[in-house]
Parts: C-alpha cells; sequence; structure tokens
C-alpha cells in the first residue's frame, strides 16, 4: 500500500508541468509594432544626433554612400582640413600697397571637399601675432566659380591680392580651415 501511494505521488509529480516547462504565450500584436517603433525611433534618433559624424569619417563614409545611393540621397561634403597637404605658399608685395597671397595644395582625402577658408597669419619680428584674417572661399575666388569642389588628389592654387595694414611685419603663416555649417 506503501509502495502505490509512493508511486502514485511520483506520477502526480511527473504530470506536473512547472513554469519553466510550459510553452511560451504568443507575443502580442502591441509587443511587435512596440518594438517595430522603438527601432525605428532609435534609428531616428542615431541619424539625428550621429548622422554628420558619421558621414565625416572617412572609414564609414563609403558605406554611407553605397546606402545613400539605394535610397536616392546625398550626404554632407566630406569636410577634414588635414587631409590638404600645403605645397607652397607665398606672400609678395605688389603695387598700391596691396600684397598677393599664393598658396598651391593638394587634397589627399578620398573624398571632394569644398574649398576650404584660409587663415592668414602676420607676426612680428621677435614672433608675436600682429594680426589674423580669416578668407573664405567667395573672397579669394570669382563669383562664378564660388563654393567649388577640390576632388581628390587634385592640385589647387589660391592667388589674390589684400591689403595689409601699414605695420611692418617678419613673417607670415597661411593654415586651411574647415567650419561645419
Amino acid at each position: 500500500m506503501q509502495e502505490e501511494q509512493d508511486h502514485s505521488i511520483e506520477h502526480d509529480i511527473a504530470a506536473q508541468t512547472f513554469a519553466w516547462q510550459q510553452a511560451p504565450a504568443k507575443s502580442s500584436k502591441f509587443y511587435i509594432w512596440g518594438s517595430i517603433l522603438g527601432l525605428v525611433l532609435l534609428a531616428a534618433q542615431v541619424n539625428h544626433f550621429l548622422a554628420y559624424k558619421l558621414a565625416q569619417n572617412p572609414q564609414v563614409r563609403p558605406y554611407l554612400i553605397t546606402v545613400s545611393q539605394l535610397f536616392n540621397q546625398s550626404l554632407p561634403t566630406y569636410k577634414n582640413s588635414s587631409d590638404f597637404t600645403v605645397i607652397g605658399s607665398h606672400l609678395s608685395p605688389e603695387k598700391n600697397k596691396q600684397y598677393r597671397v599664393k598658396i598651391s595644395f593638394i587634397n589627399h582625402a578620398d573624398f571632394p571637399q569644398h574649398t576650404p577658408y584660409l587663415l592668414l597669419t602676420l607676426r612680428n619680428i621677435q614672433g608675436g601675432l600682429l594680426t589674423q584674417r580669416y578668407f573664405s572661399s567667395e573672397t579669394y575666388q570669382p563669383a562664378k566659380v564660388s563654393n567649388s569642389i577640390i576632388l581628390p588628389n587634385e592640385l589647387f592654387t589660391i592667388d589674390f591680392l589684400i591689403n595689409i595694414p601699414s605695420h611692418h611685419f617678419a613673417g607670415y603663416n597661411i593654415e586651411l580651415k574647415h567650419f561645419n555649417k
């Protein structure tokens, strides 16, 4: 009798189903649609906060170009001043107290870039700063060519005249810069 009772208890325990043995309930439609909406919102946030930075990353940009072509969209123009290599620059006096600024550089980036801003710095004989001035591409290029694009590995030369204050300067420095708009 005892054996039958023990056997029936084992049978009852074996017949029971526990939480981990039960089949999971089917997902509700609200859960599926909520998950889809969450993924769409995550993609929108990534686009809003990181899209420009990712488009400026040279390792990620080729993939973004492929994706943007699939959706018939365009990426912002690549901007990285460190990809420009200055071949030479020259500041020489001209007539009427003007100076000719001439600079040649190459775009070593794998992508086209807009023409950069120029930062001209004049220094005194001790190396101290006399003056600085930014020149946009509208300043140093003809109106017809404004906002031109420099292709990869293209040599670009800028040549224009400026007026310099009557200070005596001993040296100059020209830097290429990009500003995010």
